[in-house]
């Protein structure tokens, strides 16, 4: 098997008829370089140069070759710039684990978007509870909901939504509305989680922070059943501002208490490998920030 590098060597010597111009081109020394071209035609079993104190020339077996090594190194240096060119364009395959309440309301639209903004680059994206599951299982990128704390993973925070008290109008209507955080327990409140018990809001203004303690009405796992759950007007549930734009624009929802908030919820793009993360997949990341950041807003 020809060595690489023995063939830019051959290659630059006779580009430069000199052994001394040849290693000062490749930074190697003569030595380096006569030692190379002595092991090159012994692999060949020809002799390539005519060497002598004054001067390098090129054989006839050597021209021939010389021929056949441009071509290869162009060969070669065609697959360089073709590689460069792949890791700097967008292209190939990402697969995206996306939570359910991301995938329905926000991702869905954006990954066409994306798509159509980089034609080279195909999706996979599946909407699970186990995000960081799949990554573990060999996707390219999970989307979290945080607080999030892994250090096994990297985690980039695409954006930041706050969340707030939203009832439907029909409901205050038959209810009343409160007046102050006090009075929330006396209404039908909504909680997430998994678990029937005593259910704690930590809710804070610019200059107030409390907990609201009350048993739920109802405990639901997910964003988007509890949205609509409150749509129904069965009660007061805290949601992220994303998920109610569109109904506080129809009056299908309301804010209660405005100026209370509940914690802010964050949302993260998880990976495994900060070093190793392909363009393809850092644009993905890149854009779903740069999207998602207004979108997130409390601006309706």
């Amino acid at each position: 098997m020809l060595d690489l590098g023995d063939l830019q060597v051959f290659s630059k010597i006779v580009e430069t008829e000199s052994l001394t111009k040849a290693g000062q081109a490749l930074g190697l020394p003569k030595s380096t370089v006569s030692r190379r071209i002595s092991r090159l035609e012994e692999n060949l079993g020809v002799q390539l140069l005519h060497r002598s104190t004054r001067s390098v020339t090129v054989t006839e077996d050597g021209a021939l070759f010389f021929e056949y090594c441009l071509r290869s190194l162009g060969v070669l240096r065609d697959g360089e710039r073709a590689l460069q060119n792949r890791q700097n364009v967008p292209r190939g395959v990402v697969k995206i684990a996306i939570p359910y309440v991301l995938g329905q309301s926000l991702i869905g639209p954006l990954l066409a978007s994306f798509l159509d903004l980089y034609p080279d680059v195909r999706l996979v994206s599946v909407m699970t509870d186990d995000a960081v599951g799949l990554l573990r299982a060999g996707f390219d990128v999970a989307l979290a909901v945080g607080p999030f704390a892994d250090s096994e993973l990297v985690a980039v925070k695409l954006g930041v939504t706050e969340c707030g008290l939203f009832g439907a109008p029909g409901y205050f209507e038959r209810k009343g509305m409160p007046q102050n955080h006090v009075e929330l327990p006396r209404f039908d409140l909504l909680a997430t989680g998994t678990v029937d018990r005593r259910q704690r809001w930590p809710l804070h203004t610019a200059t107030e922070q409390v907990t609201v303690e009350f048993s739920p009405r109802l405990v639901c796992n997910d964003l988007n059943l509890l949205r609509h759950a409150v749509r129904s007007e069965l009660g007061i549930a805290t949601l992220p501002a994303f998920l109610c734009k569109a109904d506080l624009a129809e009056g299908m929802l309301v804010e209660v208490l405005p100026g209370w908030q509940a914690p802010d919820m964050s949302f993260y793009a998880l990976f495994a490998d900060p070093k190793g993360v392909p363009v393809r997949v850092r644009s993905l990341i890149d854009y779903l920030t740069e999207k998602l950041r207004p979108t997130l807003s409390w601006e309706i």
